[in-house]
């Protein structure tokens, strides 16, 4: 799936909670649920995100925006959930409450109304970072001769921050394997205070990345 974010327009209609990307005012019924809005909304938007509840952590894809609410894409069923924290790219983070299902797509309606400039612009000190998703995960660090135990803190498309006791050499060539993640070719590229962020050779794809991460919570696919 391409990421990246194609051209945008406002147009006051329908809240994009209860929108498909591709939808018009006259396009047909909404899905079960759906209200009339009258907030301006960001279509064509194809953006990830971070759906976070009590407890575990999904990736998702943002498909439109406004100040009230979005919709999502999701890429395995999720647990019986009524309210998520929305984490964007930036970090920036919004509670919201789910109002309709359908398929592979979630509406979900903020609880505050939101900064829609800042939704669309996303400013950050790091840029467009990858989402991350945090757990706490045993797996296997194997290098030429020698196998550590550790544990994956959290893990992107990228590459993924582990906790190991032992001192490793940076820009090591290592390979991480875990119940549900293919054994992944990496390189140290930092450490500290026991934690060290590996990149990963091959970038894994939104939605591998998404069904990994679900299923390494112990979530039902």
């Amino acid at each position: 799936m391409n990421l990246s974010v194609t051209e945008q327009s406002v147009t006051p209609m329908q809240d994009p909670a209860r929108l498909d990307s591709t939808s018009t005012a006259n396009s047909g019924p909404e899905p079960k649920g759906a209200e009339m809005r009258a907030a301006p909304r960001v279509g064509l938007l194809i953006r990830p995100a971070k759906l976070i509840s009590p407890e575990h952590q999904f990736v998702c894809v943002i498909r439109d925006l406004s100040e009230t609410g979005l919709s999502v894409c999701v890429f395995h069923a999720l647990p019986d959930c009524s309210e998520y924290t929305i984490e964007f790219q930036n970090g920036d983070q919004i509670k919201a409450e789910v109002m309709w299902r359908d398929g592979d797509r979630m509406g979900l309606q903020f609880m505050e109304r939101a900064d829609l400039d800042r939704l669309i612009q996303s400013p950050s000190r790091f840029g467009k970072r990858p989402i991350r998703v945090e757990f706490d995960c045993p797996a296997i660090l194997a290098m030429p001769g020698r196998d550590f135990s550790v544990r994956i803190c959290d893990i992107s498309g990228q590459g993924a921050k582990i906790a190991c006791d032992e001192h490793l050499m940076l820009a090591s060539s290592v390979v991480l394997r875990a119940a549900h993640l293919p054994s992944t070719r990496a390189k140290i590229r930092w450490r500290r205070n026991g934690a060290y962020g590996l990149v990963f050779e091959d970038t894994l794809q939104m939605s591998e990345l998404a069904r990994i991460v679900a299923a390494m919570q112990h979530v039902s696919l």
